[in-house]
């Protein structure tokens, strides 16, 4: 024990102070950094801030004005999530395992932190009055810090003790995850915390009680962990089955659309339409994409292929600018898609059928999907939309990199095409868009974006924002694919094209692979900005997460007023966008070096 002390120190000494200028920047740095915590710690603590105004609008936080009646459907978005992740970590399991002395190592850590913070927190802090005094209290008792240090001195010591004993038990690093998911599942039944409550005359009654967090709020998260620990050992179970994880890795595709479509939603459905529109429209379509498949390669039809894909791309474009169903549309641009591929893949009786299958699913699928996402919503809010608040944030973060992404690389490969006219447009469009700000396709999607759509098309502002969200987000991902596609070695493409590659087997499983795997930093920095930059969305008029906590909030008046709270809720902002954007920029420095990013 005394000499793994030794050695640590001795590690410490060589990092920090092993010369006279790294010793006065770690001095100087921790200065800085000790006088930051000491006063974000005595702001947080002084008497004059009223946490209360976060904890008692947490549900206006996540889901603005979505009525409480209809909030199984938000519990049911969330569970349906948390299943798909536990299925997914089963099926791909990492084979990785850590002797249990890491996990001890980890909190022993959190413990050091914990007793270093809990012992350099001030006392005092001042602050100014209402009347222009400077007042000081207490906010850290020395009976408080003791209960808190002694405990916290007891465990770290027993961590540290078990981290360096020798225990032969290993474990596999997919399943810690439920380890660090239980530990907040399991408080929630524990933790007290201040709550409003109000006489009848609708005054708030000080002080603030502690009590229990709600059954509302604790049986719905125990539920959900219990399901994710249930999918997980599903998807061990079903680990070998390889079609299992071609459907999973469909469906995560899928699951933002079914959400957002038809279970957040609560699409109300015309039986009227979905006769004499949809199933038609999908009857003609299938019948369509079933005569491609079985007729295409026929000799005497193949020699008409190209004026049939011509007529279908006019037919595709037309149907934007004319009056049919939006069913329709998406079926052409869907059947335009399909033609492409039908010809490669349908060249025997396995192929054609398996062209069938994935043409019914798919148009299936759309149907479905468009039908949820077209009707109109049965939930019932003030305003012109149901998203707000932290909902509103993720679907629009989402959107950001879920549907602008495939877009990012089909802009980047036409850019690289060798055909001139998808050249040109590709490159157009990825110059166009990003030449002008954010904010100014923000107010081209409220204000200017209906002027261009076709007579009769019309859509609500959310969906305008993300369509214009989409190509923007779209053109600066297709930049960053484009540097990895720049950056593979020619030989790349020639021994694809020795050994008889289609380009469409040369670009799928050679080129953008590893074009993907060397931007992966790229990429995941753009997909924080996109996180981070769906809160412009203020400025036309969307509640999203940030604008509750500075504008709603803020104007609070009854039953309890937060009038000149905004500080306490920007600060609890700040930390949920810090809190995804750090979790999301780690868990991809593990993808990294997995995938063995910058080593040579």
């Amino acid at each position: 024990m005394v000499d793994v002390i030794k050695k640590n120190i001795k590690s410490v000494q060589e990092s920090l102070f092993s010369s006279v200028g790294s010793s006065v920047l770690t001095i100087a740095t921790s200065y800085l950094v000790l006088n930051f915590f000491r006063g974000m710690f005595g702001f947080i603590m002084s008497s004059d801030k009223d946490w209360l105004a976060v904890l008692n609008n947490m549900q206006l936080y996540m889901v603005q004005a979505y009525p409480e009646s209809d909030f199984i459907r938000v519990w049911i978005s969330v569970g349906l999530t948390f299943v798909f992740s536990g299925i997914s970590i089963g099926l791909w399991r990492s084979e990785d395992r850590s002797n249990i002395s890491v996990i001890f190592d980890r909190f022993f850590k959190v413990g050091l932190g914990l007793l270093f913070f809990t012992i350099v927190a001030p006392t005092f802090t001042s602050y100014m009055g209402n009347d222009g005094s400077v007042i000081t209290e207490e906010v850290f008792s020395r009976s408080t810090r003791l209960g808190i240090l002694i405990p916290t001195l007891i465990g770290t010591v027993g961590f540290l003790v078990l981290k360096n004993v020798k225990i032969n038990f290993s474990y596999n690093n997919s399943d810690v995850v439920f380890l660090y998911l239980f530990i907040p599942v399991v408080l929630i039944w524990f933790v007290k915390l201040p709550v409003i409550q109000l006489d009848e005359n609708r005054d708030r009654i000080m002080p603030d009680p502690l009590m229990p967090i709600a059954n509302t709020t604790k049986i719905p998260w125990s539920v959900i962990f219990v399901l994710f620990l249930l999918s997980y050992f599903i998807g061990i179970y079903f680990k070998d089955v390889k079609r299992l994880k071609n459907i999973m890795s469909i469906s995560w595709f899928l699951l933002p659309l079914l959400i957002f479509s038809w279970i957040f939603k609560k699409p109300v459905i015309e039986m009227n339409e979905v006769l004499t529109g949809d199933i038609p429209i999908f009857v003609i379509f299938f019948v369509v994409g079933l005569l491609v498949v079985l007729f295409i390669n026929n000799p005497i039809v193949k020699k008409y292929y190209s004026i049939y894909l011509g007529v279908v791309l006019v037919g595709t474009l037309a149907g934007v600018f004319i009056s049919i169903p939006m069913l329709a549309k998406a079926c052409l641009l869907l059947l335009s898609l399909f033609s492409m591929v039908v010809p490669a893949v349908s060249t025997s009786t396995q192929g054609k059928r398996s062209l069938i299958i994935i043409w019914l699913v798919a148009l299936v699928t759309l149907t479905f999907l468009l039908r949820g996402g077209a009707s109109e919503t049965g939930i019932i809010v003030p305003g012109s939309s149901i998203f707000g608040g932290f909902s509103l944030t993720w679907l629009l973060a989402i959107f950001g990199t879920y549907v602008s992404f495939p877009l990012g690389v089909m802009l980047a490969l036409g850019r690289n095409s060798k055909l001139p006219i998808v050249r040109i447009i590709c490159t157009g469009i990825i110059e166009l868009v990003r030449s002008v700000p954010y904010i100014t396709w923000l107010f081209f999607a409220s204000v200017t974006l209906a002027v261009f759509l076709p007579a009769g098309v019309e859509f609500n502002l959310i969906v305008r924002v993300l369509m214009v969200t989409a190509f923007f987000s779209g053109a600066y991902f297709a930049e960053n694919i484009r540097g990895g596609l720049q950056s593979i070695p020619k030989g790349q493409y020639e021994a694809a094209d020795a050994i008889g590659m289609s380009p469409f087997q040369k670009t799928g499983l050679i080129v953008l692979p590893q074009a993907l795997r060397a931007v992966i930093p790229t990429l995941v920095s753009s997909a924080i900005t996109a996180f981070k930059d769906s809160s412009l969305v203020t400025i036309i008029g969307l509640f999203d997460f940030l604008t509750i906590g500075k504008t709603v909030i803020d104007n609070q008046s009854v039953p309890v007023n937060f009038v000149g709270h905004q500080r306490e809720n920007l600060i609890f902002v700040a930390a949920v966008y810090w809190i995804f954007t750090f979790t999301l920029s780690r868990r991809s420095m593990k993808v990294e070096k997995r995938l063995g990013l910058g080593e040579r």
